[in-house]
């Protein structure tokens, strides 16, 4: 009781300013730690995913969890999402970060490949144990949403020619056609999110155009973790996937995807 009325004395003789101060900071403190054990939660989520399946518990095999059979096992994985992939009639993306490509395919076939430049990966991604990589990975992923500075459906505007003549002078223009900087985001199932950047920003624009689509994402993040916070929902935590390929590589594939595709996706 003594202890109590020490605090109470204590707080009574406070300033106002420190008075708002230190609730203020308590709450900070309180909202940065819920961030910061977000991917904690994550890692349970995939769990969970794990446990809810007794029929892939009993499929799977514990020798592949031995360290000197993950590189096989992944790639066991990939090749049956692929197979799965290929049941599907539109085009579809397989990236595959071992060997540094990125693939387009429909119905079983490559279409398209594109070599990665450079990518990044979130920490957790790695250390997803073997088993709860099989059951997330061994299928096609759905793209939940994406967002993206690139025109998904490019349109020149032209006016008709008045006769052969300026028809056969319109033929030989160039492509006018304005490219906006490269810049994807695809969410995928289970909250994995795959961002796409152009691999080079030669000029003032580009990199400003690389600065507004980066803080907007981090903006929506951050709007979604305060909105948890305050309405005491669990932190939602998205591992980032960042890869750079060519603008024009870049563009080609986005334009490629239809509204509801898939990912195929080994790390």
């Amino acid at each position: 009781m003594q202890l109590f009325k020490k605090i109470a004395d204590y707080l009574q003789n406070l300033s106002m300013a420190k008075r708002i101060l230190y609730p203020s900071l308590f709450v900070v403190f309180v909202f940065l730690m819920s961030v910061a054990l977000s991917p904690l939660y994550k890692l349970k989520e995939f769990e969970k995913l794990v446990k809810n399946d007794s029929l892939f518990i009993a499929k799977y095999d514990k020798n592949w969890s031995h360290s000197e059979f993950s590189e096989m096992v992944k790639e066991k994985t990939y090749k049956e999402a692929l197979l799965k992939l290929a049941g599907k009639d539109s085009v579809q993306l397989a990236i595959n970060l071992a060997d540094s490509t990125v693939c387009l395919y429909i119905n079983g076939v490559k279409i398209h490949k594109t070599v990665i430049k450079l990518f990044e990966q979130a920490k957790l991604l790695k250390k997803i144990p073997t088993m709860q990589y099989v059951k997330i990975f061994s299928q096609p992923l759905n793209i939940s949403s994406q967002f993206a500075t690139i025109v998904k459906e490019p349109v020149v505007i032209r006016q008709a020619p008045k006769d052969t003549i300026e028809a056969a002078l319109n033929a030989w223009e160039p492509d006018t056609l304005l490219q906006n900087p490269a810049f994807l985001l695809l969410r995928l199932e289970h909250g994995i999110d795959l961002v796409f950047e152009q691999e080079s920003n030669p000029v003032f624009y580009d990199k400003w155009i690389k600065f507004r689509f980066f803080n907007e994402l981090w903006a929506n993040k951050t709007l979604n973790a305060l909105f948890c916070f305050f309405t005491f929902k669990k932190q939602e935590y998205y591992p980032v996937i960042t890869i750079k390929i060519p603008a024009n590589e870049l563009r080609a594939i986005y334009r490629a995807l239809p509204q509801n595709a898939f990912v195929v996706l080994k790390i």
